[in-house]
């Protein structure tokens, strides 16, 4: 995965399935988004130094951390982007979105990737 020019904004695709990944990667890349893939929570806190993405797509069920427990770990550090939570669940628990801290969306996979370029936009210079 090529590195981020310094300076530019880009996108966090953090998910444990590559197919997914990869495609991810070309869409936003394809519509003039910079990206950087992770397959897991953890890959995402031991390679994530100087910067932050502007938003972040983030898969709900990973292996090791779920991408709740992410999202609660960056918010304890003070350094959580937007971010939009991806799913193969057919529903997400209630109970787990009234405690979640600003997300900016969430898409049920598979999803229309139009969606997910309109909830991500915003967040870009």
């Amino acid at each position: 995965m090529p590195s981020v020019p310094q300076g530019l904004d880009w996108v966090a695709i953090v998910d444990d399935d590559e197919g997914i990944r990869r495609s991810l990667s070309r869409i936003f890349l394809l519509n003039g988004i910079h990206v950087r893939t992770f397959a897991s929570a953890e890959d995402y806190l031991s390679r994530i130094s100087a910067g932050k993405p502007r938003c972040m797509v983030l898969d709900v069920q990973l292996c090791g951390l779920s991408g709740f427990e992410l999202q609660d770990r960056l918010c304890t550090e003070g350094r959580v982007p937007p971010i939009v939570f991806i799913t193969a669940l057919a529903q997400i628990p209630s109970d787990q979105l009234e405690t979640r801290s600003g997300p900016c969306g969430y898409l049920r996979k598979p999803f229309d990737t139009r969606a997910l370029l309109d909830l991500v936009r915003p967040h870009l210079s």
